[in-house]
């Protein structure tokens, strides 16, 4: 195939208003005037050939099918703790497929308004033919001023290595000069800091959104998202969000405003909001809160020149382009209550009920119309021989003048009633057989009460009353509700912390997303209606009535397991409406192993064992009382020698005092002894 050369922008810009304007769901389409017609129905508004004088009256019969029908879905869809599981492909995938369908939930219920996204899209498909979804990954920059003062020098160091703060104001203040030490050192100055500091933080989650039906564009005779040539969502932002979302804001400046955008007096979306509000939007805001319709198309297109179209997603504000990168998914899922085979668009249960309510409509005022006259009769006057006024007051007691007799005759009014009253509720019968919307799943049937009927009879009548219901119900879940979850799985895998610890079960439970493979089976848990879900509150009585004679007749450890009574006994608590079951029972796989207890040759030789372990124990203690007491001895006997050894040494020095004392007598005796000499002359 040939290459062709690059697109430019205005090429570009020019191609992709050319497919909104041919796109299904465009604004003054068939379909947007469908859905337009619906949403008119739903709200019960005027039908626009009402006559002056005469009954408008307009019956509710598209909004009482839905709004019926509303509580049975979303009961179905949050029956159980999980909208939808992840089926393992192998013994060794088991964890991980359990944590990543509590992860999966847990975001799409808590991290995600999961119950109002549900409640958005289905009423969509059921008004408007399609619920459509949108799932991607938003990172979202929070911005916060921050004010520091007297920061020593470690402290501003530190905001200065944290990537989060950025420095917007700074002031140093000297505390203490330059100086020198009686060394001659120099002693640098010290300074404080007084700083305004800007955190920026990214927080990036999965963001899930229901989308209105006339924001979602797709092309012409396209079955399904993924192979729709061209997909686009008209989304209004702010000046604020796109400079948040990293746009140039000289290029924001040029971006027509939602004023001048069709998208903004798109008939369909004014219907929305005719029944309690004007055609007149709203201002589109100055400065940062200016509001802005932007194009978000998602389309495969050879932008390259290679030959080869690639599917990417084109950000355009009028003819202006924001951004052009390429994709690999489109980020939304769809949902259709009564789909046709090979199209994208099916029918919605407006669709099959909205002539109902215009027939039953034009019957009910020309009933009302039948009562008036009947009330209030029409006469043939005899012209001049009648007080008008008196005929035309009309009050119990009055009179009527007459000139002449027989000059008032009063017109026959047919009764319509009975006639009428037989249509209504043909009609209502047969808005019965299109939606499944009866009395049964209203509740019980009062010609019921009167009649000898089975209570497996009306079992049987509610349980099929609800096929129709349960039928929308698994269309929803086997197509748009499967999707989404896949998709959610895919952006966690793709964009999540690698390792992340969430709030689930009242515990705090670890996640690892690099242990996830890339794909894995999804199953999506539809739920029961109100008379199939007694049905198996009944079996599940059953089958833990069979379990429990099992381990009395010692089934126990062969035919029965702790985790297989666990498993019956929450699965019986869900079915009765409670969302933790581990709030009443622990899972045995959570717990630790019990202890096996000993038999009795076990026993006698602990026993045995502990024995020996004293007697080894009290002659440790004998032997180390001996050494004691033998160390004592020696410690003794030292002493006394010691003692021994002192006494001898002091009679040693008294003995050699002695001498010297004798000695000394001795020397004075001598000297007392010697005569006295004679000196010389």
């Amino acid at each position: 195939m040939a290459k062709t050369k690059k697109m430019s922008n205005d090429e570009l810009a020019s191609r992709l208003e050319s497919e909104v304007q041919n796109a299904t769901g465009h604004m003054n389409s068939e379909l947007s005037g469908q859905r337009e017609d619906s949403m008119k129905y739903y709200l019960g508004e005027k039908f626009g050939n009402e006559i002056d004088g005469r009954s408008e009256i307009v019956t509710t019969d598209v909004r009482d099918t839905i709004e019926y029908i509303m509580p049975s879905l979303m009961r179905i869809f949050t029956t159980h703790n999980n909208v939808a599981e992840f089926e393992p492909e192998g013994p060794e995938d088991v964890e991980m497929a359990q944590q990543a369908t509590d992860y999966v939930n847990y975001v799409f219920n808590k991290q995600n308004n999961g119950f109002k996204v549900l409640y958005d899209v289905f009423k969509d498909a059921l008004i408007s033919k399609t619920g459509v979804v949108k799932h991607f990954w938003e990172e979202k920059v929070e911005s916060k001023t921050e004010t520091y003062t007297n920061l020593t020098e470690i402290e501003y160091q530190a905001i200065l290595a944290n990537d989060d703060l950025k420095i917007l104001e700074k002031t140093e203040n000297l505390q203490q000069k330059e100086t020198q030490d009686e060394m001659g050192n120099v002693i640098p100055a010290i300074y404080t800091y007084d700083c305004v500091v800007q955190r920026i933080k990214i927080n990036g989650q999965v963001k899930i959104l229901s989308v209105p039906p006339e924001e979602f564009l797709i092309s012409r005779r396209a079955t399904s998202i993924e192979s729709a040539q061209f997909v686009c969502h008209r989304v209004k932002k702010s000046v604020t969000d796109l400079i948040l979302e990293g746009y140039d804001e000289k290029v924001i400046e040029n971006l027509p405003t939602y004023n001048s955008s069709q998208a903004e007096y798109d008939e369909e979306r004014l219907a929305r909001y005719s029944y309690d509000d004007d055609s007149i939007p709203p201002d589109e805001g100055e400065g940062a809160t200016r509001q802005i319709w932007l194009d978000e198309c998602y389309t495969r297109i050879d932008y390259d020149g290679d030959g080869i179209a690639e599917l990417r997603k084109i950000t355009k504000g009028g003819n202006i382009i924001l951004d052009n990168v390429e994709i690999d998914m489109i980020p939304f899922s769809t949902i259709c209550p009564l789909p046709i085979p090979h199209k994208f668009y099916g029918m919605s249960v407006a669709d099959t009920v909205k002539d109902i309510q215009l027939i039953k409509s034009t019957i009910m005022r020309n009933l009302l119309d039948n009562m008036y006259l009947t009330n209030n009769a029409r006469y043939a006057v005899l012209a001049g021989q009648v007080e008008l006024d008196d005929l035309l007051t009309s009050k119990p007691g009055g009179i009527v003048r007459m000139r002449a007799p027989n000059a008032v005759t009063p017109l026959p009014t047919p009764s319509i009633q009975p006639y009428a009253f037989q249509m209504v509720q043909y009609l209502d019968s047969v808005r019965e057989e299109r939606s499944g919307v009866s009395k049964m799943t209203q509740g019980l049937n009062p010609d019921v009460l009167t009649s000898h009927v089975t209570s497996g009879a009306i079992s049987a009548a509610t349980e099929s009353s609800m096929q129709r219901i349960e039928l929308i119900a698994r269309i929803f879940a086997e197509t748009g509700i499967k999707d989404l979850f896949r998709n959610i799985y895919s952006l966690i895998q793709r964009y999540e912390d690698r390792e992340k610890v969430f709030y689930l079960r009242n515990k705090f439970v670890p996640v690892d997303v690099s242990r996830w493979k890339e794909k894995l089976n999804c199953s999506v848990n539809v739920g029961i209606g109100s008379g199939s879900q007694q049905t198996k509150i009944q079996s599940m009585s059953s089958i833990m009535t069979i379990i429990q004679s099992l381990v009395q007749q010692g089934g126990m450890g062969t035919l029965v397991s702790p985790q297989n009574i666990y498993n019956a006994v929450t699965e019986f608590i869900e079915t009765a409406g409670f969302k933790n079951a581990d709030q009443f029972v622990s899972n045995p796989a959570n717990m630790p192993p019990k202890q096996p207890k000993p038999s009795i040759d076990e026993k006698i030789q602990a026993q045995k064992s502990q024995l020996e372990m004293q007697k080894l124990q009290l002659q440790a203690k004998e032997l180390e009382i001996d050494t004691q007491l033998k160390a004592q001895e020696v410690s003794i006997k030292k002493q006394e020698s010691e003692i021994n050894l002192a006494i001898k040494s002091q009679e040693l020095m008294l003995k050699k005092q002695q001498m010297k004392i004798n000695e000394a007598e001795l020397a004075l005796e001598a000297t007392q002894k010697r005569p006295i000499g004679i000196g010389k002359t």
